[in-house]
């Protein structure tokens, strides 16, 4: 265990921060956003899904009209019903565990505005799940479904532009250098870090999507990625062993991201830099916009369904997936309030499996804020001490910065972006692909 001392956490307790204003305002209208969506689709959802879904949509609606409640109003929060008999991914003893960890630590109970920034937010989306799956009908339905599968369909000019690149790509792999190899990949790790800021959450569930295509703007957004490893990246990957050429991908954002990272990873497959690959998604709604196995196959069988480019994509994707090549591995450790520091003692099995990758890469700003522990760390902190007890693998973090901790900037970094641009960190318009080698 490495000796670290930790930071404050960041905390909706600092008035003006953007924890603050995260609980204060984004949190509440996302929650608004579901209410009012379950209240007028009640109808609909009663025709899909059974009479009783339309009377269940009331009885949710009033669990999270008091959750808001008791957010605005920052009271304790409240234990999780538990268990939740036949669902595999049943977390509610690990919630359960924590609040009373909070007690014990503290002697009271965590309130909305007292908790972490991270225990808080996470918290609102269990809640939401248990309001969902306390009602029989409607267990299993994702009230943020219909707005990812609506930012991919808007952002139906830039995925074109994205898959007829791969394709163009692969078709003509056996005639380029490696060097033009490398500029390649590369440039595809950049267009899954600015397809980050692709974000349903950050936009507390208001339209989102990619307008343009990336390409055209690669150059230009390429001074605004403050850590970039590029370079250290694709030495990394040009050593790996053949047969030690396994990546795990821990998914962020359905939609346009989603698109690119699988755009990604059809390269580094086509290029034979990666012979296997691991996707991790969420098990439940999760952040608006999080990506969940049934989104995933949904993009795959929406996209096969296109005729060019983003047809033939698609099916490679398909074979990628029904010959074994590609493995969705899902795990309720994701959807816990837990940072990643606390993965091996409380999820052994998914540590050990992600210890056997020859790189995880991971995607967004929350899954930063759990690798960082989401705490005040100075911005020229190491990375590799930021991640304290978290050492499965080398790792790579591609995120663009929305708010949560900053490491691995030069001294004098942050100062220097702040006098251009005061919200740098929380606009998503810098962006970050960090690796940690741990050597």
């Amino acid at each position: 265990m490495m000796d670290v001392s930790h930071p404050p956490v960041l905390s909706p307790s600092n008035i003006g921060s953007f924890a603050y204003l995260t609980v204060k305002d984004r949190l509440p209208v996302i929650l608004t956003r579901v209410i009012d969506y379950l209240y007028r689709e009640r109808i609909s959802l009663g025709l899909k899904y059974g009479e009783a879904a339309q009377e269940g949509c009331k009885e949710v609606v009033s669990r999270l009209s008091q959750m808001k409640n008791e957010m605005q109003t920052n009271k304790d929060f409240q234990l999780l019903w538990s268990p939740q008999p036949n669902n595999p991914y049943d977390d509610s003893e690990i919630w359960n565990q924590q609040f009373e960890s909070y007690v014990s630590t503290y002697g009271v109970s965590p309130k909305w505005f007292a908790a972490s920034w991270l225990y808080a937010e996470c918290y609102m989306y269990a809640r939401i799940h248990e309001a969902l799956y306390l009602c029989d009908p409607l267990r299993d339905f994702d009230p943020f479904e219909e707005q990812k599968q609506k930012s991919l369909v808007d952002s139906q000019i830039a995925v074109e532009a994205l898959t007829d690149k791969v394709s163009s790509i692969c078709s003509a792999l056996s005639s380029h250098t490696q060097d033009q190899l490398k500029q390649h990949v590369l440039k595809f790790f950049e267009v899954s870090l600015w397809g980050n800021k692709c974000d349903l959450s950050i936009s507390s569930g208001g339209e989102c999507c990619q307008a343009e295509d990336v390409f055209s703007s690669l150059e230009k957004l390429r001074s605004n990625i403050i850590v970039n490893d590029s370079n250290m990246l694709w030495q990394l990957l040009i050593s790996l062993p053949e047969d030690q050429r396994d990546i795990a991908l821990v998914l962020d954002n359905a939609g346009f991201e989603l698109i690119s990272d699988l755009c990604l990873m059809t390269i580094l497959m086509e290029a034979g830099l990666t012979t296997s690959l691991t996707l991790y998604p969420k098990t439940r709604p999760w952040f608006v916009s999080d990506a969940l196995e049934k989104d995933l196959r949904w993009t795959v069988d929406k996209l096969r369904s296109n005729s060019g480019s983003g047809g033939q994509i698609a099916t490679k994707w398909s074979s990628y997936l029904s010959d074994g090549r590609w493995k969705i591995c899902n795990s309720k450790f994701w959807t816990t309030g837990y940072d990643y520091a606390e993965m091996s003692k409380l999820s052994p099995d998914l540590y050990s499996q992600l210890s056997k990758a020859s790189l995880i890469i991971f995607k967004g700003d929350l899954n930063y804020r759990k690798l960082t522990g989401d705490l005040e760390w100075p911005t020229d902190t190491k990375f590799e001490y930021a991640l304290q007890d978290f050492r499965p693998t080398p790792l790579l973090a591609v995120r663009t910065a929305k708010g949560g901790p900053v490491v691995g900037l030069l001294p004098g970094q942050s100062k220097t972006i702040s006098s251009v641009d005061r919200d740098w960190n929380i606009n998503g318009d810098y962006g970050m692909i960090q690796l940690c080698t741990f050597s």
